[in-house]
């Protein structure tokens, strides 16, 4: 069986690299109506789910639990509920949606089985890996951005401005994910700090999630204060000529990030439309439909005819909000324990990552609210599990 360390990575660069929008490019049915329903499920799930069976032929299943070691326990219950979830979803709708639980939920919390075989080394090497593809996917934004063009052949007419789309399918689920990992992984490359940041800072831009910049600036500047504080009162021990290296790079990283700014005509969306416009909005009337909802239509979810009348209510066909949309589409039955997996696993990992997972976790979720990319077929959680654990990994081996 290939090494654990091959198989994770293939996992994490499938996961980057090959998109929902991209997958319809060639003739996937990935995302839309219709195909075979083999294909809805992605190619990163199905080798997590065939590496995680051939490990339980091989070793059983409690083996490979206690690897886990105090995750264990919030493992075993998050992966009880989206069980739970999974089957109550096929008693009511048949495989219609399964595969956007197992590429979303299921399957993440099985790569953990997968995470916990690696040593320290490998640990470094996937956070690197995901901090690089996370560098190549905001690089590609901006170029898109600067050029008018995307790499998929996809139109958005809800969007009065053009938006990168990069690798990660929708604009805001590019913000999403690299709002949620920036500050987990921004130091894991051999690039300098502040140019890593200024990259990710013009990609935000140009994916237009003007509430992920926002949400994002604010954390990153709240996670600084500590630094900043011990800058000035206690120093740093740094040799005069990395601090003047640092400071140069600061300097021409400052007139790079402007010069794109203004020349590229990135941040123009942003300062137009400063007012809640009606893309702003729709996040305030998402609450609206709720009050639409029966006692019934709480627990079980929104009849079909309320759910194809959404548009009518709050002007735009989706809800951006993820919490909301679950309540309408599944009701409180599936709403509550998808709830609890998040608040489980991710709680857990950021008690004992500590730093700044406290801020990472928080941007992610705020973030999340915003827009519907939770409610989609997304390897968002994939991702911040797999940085946040393996951050874990290397802080207990230390």
């Amino acid at each position: 069986m290939p090494k654990t360390y091959l198989i994770c990575s293939s996992v994490i660069i499938l996961a980057f690299l090959f998109g929902g929008y991209l997958l319809e490019d060639i003739g996937i049915q990935y995302v839309s109506e219709g195909g075979t329903p083999l294909l809805k499920i992605h190619l990163y799930s199905y080798i997590i789910l065939l590496a995680i069976g051939l490990f339980t032929l091989k070793e059983g299943v409690r083996e490979q639990i206690n690897r886990l070691d105090t995750l264990a326990t919030p493992w075993l219950f998050s992966v009880i509920m989206v069980s739970f979830v999974i089957v109550y979803g096929l008693f009511r709708y048949g495989t219609s949606g399964m595969a956007y639980i197992i590429d979303t939920f299921f399957t993440p919390l099985l790569f953990l089985l997968l995470l916990s075989r690696l040593n320290t080394d490998e640990c470094k090497q996937l956070l690197s890996l995901i901090a690089s593809l996370l560098l190549f996917n905001s690089i590609l934004a901006i170029l898109e951005f600067v050029s008018g063009t995307s790499i998929v052949n996809i139109e958005f007419s809800a969007f009065s401005y053009f938006r990168s789309t990069a690798l990660l399918t929708h604009p805001l689920n590019n913000a999403l994910i690299t709002a949620g990992l920036t500050l987990l992984v921004f130091n894991k490359t051999r690039i300098p700090n502040v140019i890593y940041l200024s990259i990710i800072l013009l990609a935000m831009f140009a994916f237009g999630g003007r509430a992920a910049i926002g949400i994002l600036l604010l954390f990153s500047t709240v996670a600084c204060i500590p630094y900043v504080f011990r800058f000035f009162s206690h120093g740093i021990e740094i040799s005069k000529q990395r601090f003047a290296v640092m400071l140069c790079i600061l300097y021409f990283a400052i007139i790079a990030v402007g010069f794109v700014l203004i020349e590229s005509g990135i941040t123009e969306r942003i300062m137009n439309k400063l007012h809640v416009d009606e893309s702003a909005s729709a996040r305030f009337d998402v609450f609206y439909l709720l009050e639409q909802l029966s006692p019934s239509e709480w627990l079980f979810g929104a009849s079909a005819n309320l759910q194809g009348a959404i548009e009518l209510y709050i002007g735009i066909s989706v809800i951006e909000n993820f919490i909301i949309a679950w309540v309408f589409s599944f009701g409180l039955i599936c709403t509550i324990p998808l709830l609890l997996v998040l608040i489980t696993m991710f709680g857990s990992l950021t008690r004992q990552v500590g730093g700044l997972a406290f801020m990472a976790v928080p941007v992610f979720f705020l973030v999340s609210i915003t827009n519907n990319s939770l409610t989609t077929k997304t390897p968002a959680l994939l991702l911040m599990i797999t940085a946040l654990y393996t951050i874990n990994k290397l802080k207990n081996n230390k």
